[in-house]
């Protein structure tokens, strides 16, 4: 099912284009990096900044693939996404990665995981969303550091939470744990990314390597496993959609075309329970930071008041509000409460 041809096909790009001209295409759906290692595979010739320019986004992939290992080995953290992915792409074929995604069984592994990345690798937190829910806190942190190329390529990023999925927050409910296998996690985070924005080429991408490899360990247990997972983790409308879309581009197999038909009636059921009072839905409010003065407790601690309410964290203190833009007179009155918490009693 996947081969090295497969990033053209996504692409539209009929097999006699100019090869310039699907390097057009692939650079403007912003996966360059991932058809040059495939046209390289297949035998194209690159000229020497075009080299350089693979090599980069081979760089970044190994650095923050490395650098999830890393975590996860010192602090029992899991990769979502990313290098658990990756592993299943053809030889020579790279997979993209923008950032490294990391769930935090608690919040003493999250900031243990946010600290080592401000010491090892000089990241700045970027902001601190808090989702309350009726079991709970769940924190999540955005982490940013400078590439390699720091004015050429977009910075470095992590991000750590305690939950897996977010889903939208609305009528979605937030998914604590990961999914053990990592071929079903890949393939459900995935789905998950369309909360945040349309399917992308990448996505489809893969989907179709995942495909093939859950299509051969699962044999005829596939459509069974995807649909009972898909109905636990409110994915089976994102799931059917990912599917059908690739299916436009790359034929599937009869047992995906099976399983994406037994997603209909349950993504049917899902979209009818997606309603204000749903279960396991959290309020998310973002923490825009104020200062880097670490707060007394190593997890967040939430200071409530009429105007501004903040959080304290172990890396700095967050205005907490559900809008990403705030007045001035805003961002001083929370400048003002922040002193006042670490003023001397």
């Amino acid at each position: 099912m996947v081969d090295l041809d497969v990033v053209d096909r996504l692409l539209g790009a009929p097999p006699d284009l100019p090869t310039w001209r699907v390097a057009d295409m692939a650079n403007r759906k912003g996966i360059l990096g991932t058809w040059l290692s495939s046209a390289v595979a297949r035998g194209l010739e690159l000229s020497e900044a075009e080299g350089a320019y693979l090599r980069r986004w081979e760089q970044r992939v190994e650095t923050l693939h490395a650098t999830g290992v890393e975590l996860a080995d010192r602090y029992q953290a899991t990769v979502l996404k990313g290098p658990a992915i990756a592993r299943f792409y053809p030889d020579g074929l790279l997979r993209q990665s923008g950032d490294v995604d990391l769930f935090a069984p608690s919040q003493d592994v999250l900031w243990s995981c946010v600290r080592d990345l401000v010491d090892r690798r000089g990241a700045v937190p970027q902001g601190v969303s808090i989702l309350e829910g009726p079991e709970g806190v769940h924190v999540g942190v955005a982490m940013k550091w400078p590439a390699a190329e720091p004015h050429l390529d977009k910075p470095m990023g992590a991000d750590v939470t305690t939950f897996t999925f977010a889903g939208d927050l609305r009528g979605v409910p937030v998914r604590i744990a990961p999914v053990a296998e990592e071929d079903l996690c890949g393939l459900f985070a995935v789905a998950e990314e369309r909360f945040q924005r349309k399917f992308r080429i990448k996505d489809l991408l893969d989907l179709l390597v995942l495909a093939e490899v859950l299509e051969q360990r699962l044999g005829d247990d596939l459509t069974e496993v995807i649909c009972e997972h898909a109905a636990r983790l409110a994915l089976a409308p994102e799931l059917r959609q990912l599917i059908v879309r690739a299916s436009e581009w790359v034929s599937m197999s009869e047992q995906w075309r099976r399983t994406a038909d037994a997603l209909r009636p349950l993504a049917r059921r899902e979209k009818g329970l997606r309603r204000p009072g749903r279960q396991g839905v959290h309020r998310l409010r973002f923490g825009m930071p104020l200062d880097e003065r670490p707060g007394a407790a190593s997890r967040v601690d939430i200071h409530r008041r009429a105007g501004s309410s903040l959080v304290t964290t172990p890396v700095g203190t967050c205005l907490l509000t559900e809008r990403l833009v705030v007045n001035e007179d805003e961002l001083t009155d929370a400048l003002d409460h922040a002193r006042s918490l670490t003023a001397p009693s």
